[in-house]
């Protein structure tokens, strides 16, 4: 019989360390982070965006601001903010925009962004890039749709924050430029992330 409460207390003893330890190893952003399944007026898909806010806690909410993400007829530079607690992140829209010269950015920043016809720079200070998309018109065959994101998870040049700015880059680029603008020219968008890559600049 005490043999048997032995056992017992054992295996108790053991079904308890296993769950502290996998409770101590186990996701704790998926715990923390409550994530909406659409965000920014059901324009992005929550789970995709969620990487911007890994680590914060809470619900992730959205102020859409100037009807964001706007459309070919009508932008008045629309934004969508969104916070959790512990973090935030924005995305600005500019149609139409001017496209910059590459080389010209290549000098003056410390990053620049590459996203197959688009290209931009990354801002290390504020964690921001934007990424001029070819989005052209019949009267301005030059026009570009301007995206500018940030995330404070990417400011300083935080290397794990810069990495996912580049994967959500990617996937709102694809979004706005394919669903939304309708952009010609814009199938030829790579799947996967933007890509940011040394600069000669110091900004």
């Amino acid at each position: 019989m005490n043999m048997k409460r032995i056992s017992v207390s054992c295996g108790v003893l053991l079904l308890s360390v296993a769950t502290a330890v996998f409770w101590w190893l186990g996701p704790e952003d998926e715990e923390t982070l409550s994530v909406p399944e659409r965000v920014c007026g059901g324009i992005f898909s929550g789970e995709k965006i969620a990487p911007l806010l890994r680590g914060s806690e809470g619900e992730m909410e959205s102020e859409v601001i100037r009807n964001f993400p706007g459309s070919r007829n009508r932008s008045n530079t629309p934004v969508c903010e969104l916070s959790a607690e512990g973090g935030s992140a924005g995305f600005r829209v500019i149609y139409t925009g001017y496209p910059d010269d590459p080389k010209e950015l290549k000098k003056e920043y410390r990053f620049i962004v590459e996203f197959g016809p688009s290209y931009g720079a990354y801002s290390y200070l504020s964690g921001t890039i934007t990424l001029d998309i070819p989005c052209p018109t019949s009267s301005d065959p030059k026009a570009t749709l301007f995206l500018n994101m940030g995330a404070s998870a990417a400011r300083e040049g935080d290397a794990e924050g810069m990495t996912r700015l580049e994967e959500v880059g990617g996937y709102a680029a694809r979004t706005l430029a394919q669903k939304v603008y309708k952009c010609k020219g814009a199938e030829k968008l790579p799947e996967g992330p933007v890509h940011i890559k040394k600069g000669e600049g110091t900004r």
